[in-house]
């Protein structure tokens, strides 16, 4: 947000300067030039601290040190100021943590405010609306989710999971129908649906831990590791 608060008035100030010297068309050219450089350079002092941070926070999670990540982001939240979107995936970022600490009310407000393209935190917003059997709120965040993330397999199987959690296996069956129209390699999405239309339950420890740290079920044995902090989180913050 300063940022492009800089870097338009960096444009606007090119623009005038040239359009009393030259053509308007070259006034523009320039002042837009000067926003998309301005917009860069700002912008990667910030995207190599969130970088850094996200590194981090990383760290933490694996070694069991999740108060820690936790504080280190609610600290990150100083640069959302400067960039748009950093908000919104930071608040997913905590979410996400409470909820593997099993913390859902906590990680409930955070996830609500997380960014739609942050797929975990997503799902693990609609499997809190899940458990408070808040159906129209679920079946939003899902719809919201896939949409923004429909190559992610795991998250229709999830969706059609809670669906059947709530006794909606005809709704589970037309999601993963849905999702089959996207991803028609996808073998689990494929034998999930199989599963559903011959009344079966739908299989989902094979995904492991990336299973587990949504909640739901135990692997045989015991609850197994904690799940580590997963690779798709810890991408760079989308830069705008």
């Amino acid at each position: 947000m300063i940022h492009l608060l800089v870097s338009l008035s960096l444009g606007t100030a090119v623009f005038f300067g040239l359009y009393f010297v030259t053509h308007w068309g070259f006034a523009l050219a320039g002042a837009l030039v000067t926003i998309m450089v301005a917009n860069y350079f700002l912008g990667r002092r910030v995207n190599k601290a969130i970088t850094a941070l996200m590194e981090q926070v990383a760290v933490d999670i694996k070694t069991g040190k999740l108060d820690r990540a936790i504080h280190s982001l609610e600290g990150g939240l100083k640069y959302s100021r400067y960039q748009f979107f950093i908000k919104s995936q930071l608040m997913a970022q905590i979410g996400v943590i409470h909820y593997i600490k099993k913390d859902f009310n906590a990680a409930f407000s955070f996830l609500q405010q997380g960014f739609a393209r942050h797929w975990v935190a997503q799902g693990m917003l609609g499997a809190i609306y899940m458990r408070r059997k808040d159906r129209e709120n679920m079946v939003k965040t899902f719809n919201r989710a896939v949409r923004y993330n429909r190559k992610e397999g795991l998250l229709w199987n999830l969706y059609a999971y809670c669906q059947l959690r709530l006794g909606e296996r005809d709704a589970a069956i037309q999601t993963l129908v849905r999702a089959s129209k996207k991803l028609p390699s996808d073998e689990k999405i494929r034998n999930n649906l199989i599963n559903l239309q011959n009344n079966r339950k739908i299989k989902m420890k094979h995904y492991g831990e990336m299973w587990l740290q949504f909640h739901l079920e135990k692997m045989p044995g015991g609850v197994g590791r904690r799940p580590p902090f997963p690779a798709s989180q810890r991408k760079r913050i989308i830069r705008r």
